[in-house]
This record gives structure tokens, sequence and C-alpha cells, in this order.
């Protein structure tokens, strides 16, 4: 703060001249000299404080998560054809703790295969080392079975999930097993099959098969499938909540 400027005012001081020795003397006084005023300058005011300012932090991108699988991952209607108006990844990904920082594609296929996923011939992706090598996501779902039991025996379904399972690490990805929904056939089969695998290369694994399983309790698939295949769009929902509470509780703290 600037301080007052202080006046100091001198005392007048009066000089006089001495007389001259002469017949007649003049006295002749100097004026008094004028009062000096001393002004004092006021000091700099000090300077503003600086303002610190934070630069606010760039959010960070989404991470993508890809959802790979048959035409239940795809979201088949049931029994009328077509995709449902919502489909399980579309419930999962709105039901994750924190939507805003995943971004979730679709990457399901009607009627395809693990195997055919795997050697790029599911009609839709190149071989499975060319997509992991290209792919920017950071977690990788995998939900095949159902069509697999009708193509292949055990043991080559099992080879074809390690491959992917292993070829995924090897591109830094996050795999994520994600087991068949009950259906008309004996798809427990394939659900024990990939948890196997699963224990294996160490891959979490999203239970749908027990899932809703337990939900039916007894009851059968066609209670949940009406085509003994396909979910309905409610057990759809169910789906995808279900799946990303396990991913929420794995990878969201």
């Amino acid at each position: 703060m600037s301080q007052e400027a202080v006046v100091a005012v001198q005392a007048n001081n009066v000089v006089a001249t001495p007389t001259a020795p002469a017949t007649t003397t003049t006295s002749t006084s100097t004026p008094a000299s004028t009062a000096t005023e001393s002004t004092t300058t006021p000091a700099a005011s000090a300077p503003a404080a600086q303002q610190q300012v934070t630069t606010p932090a760039t959010p960070a991108a989404p991470q993508l998560i890809e959802y790979y699988g048959d035409s239940t991952v795809w979201g088949y209607r049931s029994d009328v054809g077509g995709q449902v108006a919502v489909p399980p990844t579309t419930t999962f990904a709105q039901s994750l703790t924190n939507p805003s920082a995943y971004t979730v594609r679709n990457e399901g296929v009607s009627g395809s295969t693990a195997c055919e996923l795997l050697n790029g011939t599911d009609g839709r992706h190149q071989p499975w080392s060319a997509q992991m090598a290209a792919s920017t996501a950071k977690y990788v779902f995998l939900n095949h079975g159902i069509n697999d039991q009708w193509k292949y025996d055990l043991n080559t379904y099992k080879g074809c999930l390690r491959s992917l399972a292993q070829t995924a690490k090897q591109y830094g990805k996050q795999m994520i097993f994600e087991t068949p929904n009950p259906t008309r056939d004996n798809v427990g089969i394939m659900a024990t099959a990939m948890k196997e695998v699963a224990v294996q290369e160490n891959v979490p694994v999203v239970d749908q098969y027990k899932y809703l399983s337990d939900y039916l309790n007894g009851q059968s698939a066609y209670t949940i499938c009406p085509d003994g295949l396909h979910p309905s769009e409610a057990v759809y929902a169910m789906k995808g909540k279900y799946a990303a509470s396990v991913f929420s509780s794995l990878f969201i703290k």
C-alpha cells in the first residue's frame, strides 16, 4: 500500500548583514530565506501477488471394448429376424459404472464360430492376428459356442479359443470370455469347455450360461429364447447388465 507524502517545513533562517563603519549608517537586512518544502517521494507500490492459473487436465480418451461373437452378441431378434432395437452390447455399455469412459463396438456375426473368427472366415473380419494388430481396443470380449457345437469337436473348439486368447494377449489386449446362453441344445458342454480354457489361459469369464440357468431354475430354455436359440429382448437386456456388472467389478475401481 502507498505511503502518504510527508511534507517537512524548515524554520525560516534570517541572516543580518553587519553595519558598515560610516557617519550615516544604513542598515540593510537580507531578506529571509524562503522556506523549503521537503517532499518525500511515495514508496513504490508492492507488486500484486501473482495469480496461479491451473490448466484443467485433458480428459482421457474413452477406452475401446470390442465385443466378438455370434448372433446372440449381434442381437438377432428371436423368431422374427433382424436385429433387436437394443442389442446386448448397447445395454452393456449403458450399464457400466462409468459409461463415458468406454466405447463399445459390437463385432458379432450371425452364424459364426470361434474357429472362423480365428481364421478370418466369418464373413466380416480378417484373420485374428491381423485383426488384433490393427485393433486399438484395450478389452476384447469373446462369446462363441452355440454354432461351434454343430461344426467342431470339443478339442478343436478349445484349441481355437486358446489361440484367440493367446493372440489377443500378444497384442496387449485384455481378453474376456463370455459363455453362451442356454439353448434348446446341450450347449452346457461348450460353456464348460470355455471355462476350462479360461483357467488355463488366465482369462476372466462372464458366465452367462450359469447366470441364465440359475434364472431358469429348471424351466425350459424356450422360456428365455422363444426360438430355442436367441434370447428375447428382455433377456438380451439381462445379459448386457450382467456382463457390465462383472466387467465393472473386475476392471473399474
